[in-house]
């Protein structure tokens, strides 16, 4: 999310979320009509196309595969129950109990961390996860979703986040309920939003262990660096961009600590390249979050101006990390940036 934030084209930079552009009218035009021959086809029994979409007993959305009951969701009564959900947006909405068709357009890392495994998602989202975590999750789009195919995957629940405008969620209304959850909560919040959404508060519980079990290995692991200070960096296109030590839980949970300077930013906001030298002055390690971590060519160019006075580089501990995997803001961006440090720490 780095750090932070996911943006419409996404991995752009921090907290504040650019906004989502779907508005254009040949699309809407096009989504009408396909609401309206897809209306006309199911008045006409053609709804025998859900057949087999839907999970078993864990709850997890299986695109491709499912143990529907028999009689088909007309005869389970659990599948067709709803309930009413305050969203993000403070906005009440009904929604199935035990949906199995989700589409996710936010959240995957802690839809995934639930064991949920969305229906579909945007590219951005796919992009950022190893091919078997995500097999079977249809593309709905590069960074914008795709109404038209959204259309055709028949969610029974779309999830978004609250920046989203409201000319978008009107759209994605018109084909199932949606659920905004609310931007700028940190990942575990998030996770307890969802997991009171999908009733997966024991796969949360177990994923809370987990992380908590690896923040301690990783820790034991990387002990001798316990206590240093360690700044953290985004390089998007020219601009640098320094965010919340919240974003980073995952570096300071283990052992690393934020500097006065860093410890105070509460948003994520541009830095100037001069303006560093004094932020960064009293860290031991600088952390640069990068498209291509073996690319070097602007840090060593830096190197030659007034960065040389900054003790970490001075000492040549500044470390270029992926900013698609630091940067995400979410619960599997955590369990990345403990992957990321016991990689880069944990042999020495």
């Amino acid at each position: 999310m780095i750090v932070i934030t996911i943006l419409t084209g996404e991995d752009r930079v921090g907290v504040n979320k650019g906004e989502v552009k779907l508005n254009r009218t040949t699309k809407l035009t096009m989504l009408a009509c396909l609401f309206l021959l897809f209306s006309v086809l199911a008045a006409c029994g053609g709804g025998g196309n859900n057949a087999g979409n839907t999970a078993g007993n864990t709850g997890a959305n299986t695109p491709a595969e499912g143990n529907q009951a028999a009689g088909g969701k007309e005869g389970n009564t659990q599948e067709s129950a709803t309930k009413v959900y305050k969203d993000g947006l403070d906005k009440e909405v009904e929604v199935p109990v035990n949906p199995q068709r989700i589409v996710a357009l936010h959240n995957v890392g802690e839809l995934l961390a639930l064991g949920v495994k969305p229906l579909g998602t945007t590219d951005y989202h796919l992009n950022k996860y190893d091919p078997e975590k995500v097999a079977g999750v249809e593309s709905v789009g590069e960074s914008d979703p795709n109404m038209e195919k959204l259309v055709e995957l028949e969610p029974d629940l779309i999830i978004v986040s609250s920046y989203f405008t409201p000319e978008v969620i009107a759209g994605l209304e018109k084909i199932a309920p949606v659920v905004a959850t609310k931007w700028g909560l940190t990942p575990t919040e998030h996770l307890d939003a969802l997991a009171d959404l999908l009733g997966k508060e024991e796969e949360k519980q177990a994923w809370l262990d987990a992380y908590a079990a690896k923040v301690e290995s990783v820790k034991a692991k990387i002990g001798q660096y316990a206590g240093e200070k360690a700044v953290v960096l985004q390089f998007w296109e020219k601009t640098i961009y320094r965010h919340s030590p919240t974003v980073f839980a995952s570096l300071y949970e283990a052992g690393f600590v934020a500097p006065e300077q860093a410890a105070a930013v509460t948003q994520t906001e541009a830095i100037s390249e001069e303006a560093v030298v004094d932020f960064a002055a009293d860290a031991d390690r600088l952390f640069l979050l990068v498209e291509d971590p073996s690319n070097k060519d602007r840090y060593n160019e830096l190197k030659g101006t007034a960065w040389k006075d900054i003790p970490a580089v001075q000492k040549d501990q500044v470390h270029l990390v992926d900013t698609g995997r630091w940067n995400d803001y979410s619960a599997s961006a955590m369990m990345w940036i403990l992957e990321d440090l016991e990689a880069m720490f944990g042999n020495h």
